[in-house]
Formats: structure tokens, sequence, C-alpha cells
């Protein structure tokens, strides 16, 4: 072969060399434009979708309509989060979800939860009692209106009276009996990894991200926890989550001066578990039934 021919061979192959590299590039380009298609919904929104591999589930008009919401009715986004489960696909969408808001009552849920765990495990029976010291907390409950100083109280009235009534004195007996507030912190960490900046500190706050991991949890062992879901659904039936949907699903609600939140499940065709925390006074009840009645739809 002589040099021209080489020079043309060599200068051919130079060619495709650089035709095959555009082309990987462009694909690349591809690639990460279909796979990033999600998240960018997701960003504009203010919303995050997790499970990227469960892709082909992902209906972005859940997000969509609760931001039409918003938008209509003028809610200021940094007063409210959210966090909806698909827990058939296990999908989560979410708003604000790292946010601290003031957790209120629904600390109650996963207190709750550790003691059927502990009667589970053999550790305590319903009948075990507890001494009720007069913890003097703001109105009187059910336990300080049943129950004396110095009493013993079953185990089966703190629990049904903390879901049921939401009841102050049973949820300082209870979390007392563990060591005090930061050890309850610490034991039900069991249920999450999400832990925000003043998780450890006295203040009762939460994230909906830690109560969506609460509530997955409770859902993923329902069969655990049959009494306090049936004492969810006891717990001011059709008010707050339920106020617009009138399932009877269960819920743990908490209100404290302007927060308003609640957490809780709803079987459907397609189960979801939904989280709202709020800092918006009384319209935390319209914010909390609208976003509830928009995934309801979505999913049933």
């Amino acid at each position: 072969m002589d040099k021209k021919n080489k020079i043309i061979i060599i200068s051919l192959l130079s060619a495709l060399l650089i035709v095959l590299c555009v082309f990987a590039v462009e694909m690349k380009n591809t690639e990460k434009k279909a796979y990033q298609g999600i998240s960018e919904i997701g960003e504009d929104q203010n919303k995050e979708v997790e499970n990227k591999d469960n892709s082909q589930f992902v209906d972005m008009s859940l997000a969509k309509d609760i931001e039409a919401y918003f938008q209509e009715n003028g809610i200021d986004h940094e007063k409210e989060a959210y966090c909806i489960t698909d827990l058939e696909h296990n999908i989560k969408y979410s708003m604000n979800e790292k946010d601290e808001f003031i957790a209120a009552s629904i600390y109650k849920l996963p207190l709750a939860m550790l003691y059927y765990d502990k009667i589970n495990e053999g550790e305590y029976t319903l009948d075990s009692t507890f001494t009720y010291s007069g913890y003097m907390h703001e109105g009187a409950g059910v336990i300080s209106s049943n129950y004396g100083i110095g009493s013993q109280v079953p185990l089966s009235d703190l629990l049904n009276d903390l879901i049921i009534y939401s009841d102050n004195d049973a949820g300082h007996i209870l979390y007392e009996n563990l060591g005090g507030w930061k050890e309850y912190k610490e034991a039900m960490t069991k249920y999450t990894n999400s832990i925000s900046e003043n998780y450890y500190t006295m203040d009762n706050v939460t994230t909906v991200n830690t109560m969506n991991d609460v509530v997955t949890y409770l859902y993923d062992h329902k069969e655990d926890y049959k009494v306090l879901i049936k004492n969810m659904e006891k717990a001011e039936p059709g008010e707050y989550l339920d106020r617009d949907t009138q399932l009877s699903m269960p819920q743990k609600y908490g209100m404290y001066d302007y927060a308003l939140n609640s957490v809780g499940f709803v079987e459907c065709n397609t189960s979801y578990s939904i989280v709202v925390l709020t800092s918006l006074g009384d319209k935390g009840a319209d914010v909390m039934a609208n976003i509830n009645r928009i995934a309801y739809e979505h999913f049933k």
C-alpha cells in the first residue's frame, strides 16, 4: 500500500472515530434527559418523587393537582408540608419533607407503637399498671378525671386514652416510663432513619419525612397493631384528614397553637399513607382535608 492510500485510510478512520464519539455523547445526553424528566417536574412543582426504579407508576398529576389547590386558594407553601406514599409501589410524593414543624400530639402514635411492641414481646401486658402522679396538664383529660393521684392505671386505659382522646397525662406517663422525653425520641428511631436537626432537643418537633416512615412501618406491620389501628379509627372520626372523604380512616391528629397536623393511611385500590403538617391555625383543617381528598380521588 502506497503512502497516499495510507493517508486516505487514516483520515477515514479518524472521521469515523469522531462521528462515533459525537453519537455516544448525544446518546448519553438523551438518556440523562429521559432520566431527569420526572425529577425536573418534581422540582418545578416543589415536590420530591422517590424510587425512580418504579417510575412507570409515577403520575405527577397528583402533585400538580395539589399545587393547583395551593395556587387557587393562596396557600403559603412555607406553612405546610405533606408526604403521600403509594404503598403498593413504594413511591413517595412530598413537599417540604425535611422542614421541621411543631408535632403536637402526633408524637403519641410512635409512642403507642413502642408499647404495643413491648406487649407483643412479653415485656408488658394490657393489665400492667403505671402510677398516676398528677402531671397537671392544661385541661382535664380522661386519666385525670378517672384516676386520683397515686392510682395505678392499667396500660390498656393509657393506650386507649392516648390515641382515642389524645390524653396528655397518658402520654406523659408512658414516655416518662421510658426514661423521659429524649429517651422516648431515641427509642422511636426504630421506625425511622429521618432525623432532623432539632430532633433530639426537648422541643416537640417533627417532619413529614419522619412521620411518613412511622406510618409506613405501621401499615407494613398492621397485624402487630390491630388494637392501635382500631383506636385511630375511633379518634374524631370524619374529621381532620377524613373530613371531606368520610372513610373512617385510621389517623392520629395533633394541634397546638397554630399547628394542626394529622397522619394516617387509606386502604383503597392503591392504598396510600398521608402526613400533613401545618402552621396555619384553623385554616390547616381545610388544607389537610383537601390534600387527602385530592389524594383519595387520585388513588381510589
